[in-house]
Formats: C-alpha cells, sequence, structure tokens
C-alpha cells in the first residue's frame, strides 16, 4: 500500500491535530480513520436508498373536502403535481 501527499489548509491541520491528540493518535491514522468511516457511511446510505421503497403519488388517491368546489379541489391538487 502507497502513501499520498495532500494539502490541507493550516486551520483544518490543526483541528486535525487537536482531534488526533484527543484520541492519541497521530494525524495520518486520524484522518485514514475518518475517511474509511466517512466512506462506509455513504455505501451504507446508498445501500439503503437502493433497497428502500419510492414513494409516488401515482399511488395515491386525494380525498376531496365535502364542501370543496371543483375550481378548489384542482388548485389543491396542483401543490402535489
Amino acid at each position: 500500500m502507497g502513501t499520498r501527499k495532500i494539502e490541507l489548509s493550516d486551520d483544518v491541520f490543526e483541528t486535525a491535530q487537536r482531534t488526533a491528540a484527543m484520541d492519541n493518535i497521530d494525524v495520518s491514522t486520524f484522518l485514514e480513520g475518518l475517511v474509511r468511516r466517512h466512506a462506509e457511511y455513504i455505501a451504507t446510505l446508498e445501500d439503503r436508498a437502493s433497497r428502500s421503497l419510492r414513494f409516488s403519488l401515482d399511488d395515491y388517491e386525494m380525498q376531496r373536502d365535502p364542501d370543496e368546489n371543483d375550481e378548489d379541489y384542482k388548485l389543491r391538487l396542483q401543490l402535489f403535481q
């Protein structure tokens, strides 16, 4: 496994350095773990999204209010289209 150099702004590096110190690790280990956890998080979200049911208004019919005229119903229906 090779290594790569990246550039970080001074303020981001200082934040990473402080955070790594709280965990008693070096900045490289901290950033590597951070990137891995974020990649796992994104993969999990994508996996859940691919398995979730999609919502579609085609599966529903809007009910009319008893005192609603045709014009009011059409205006209200447009909000969902």
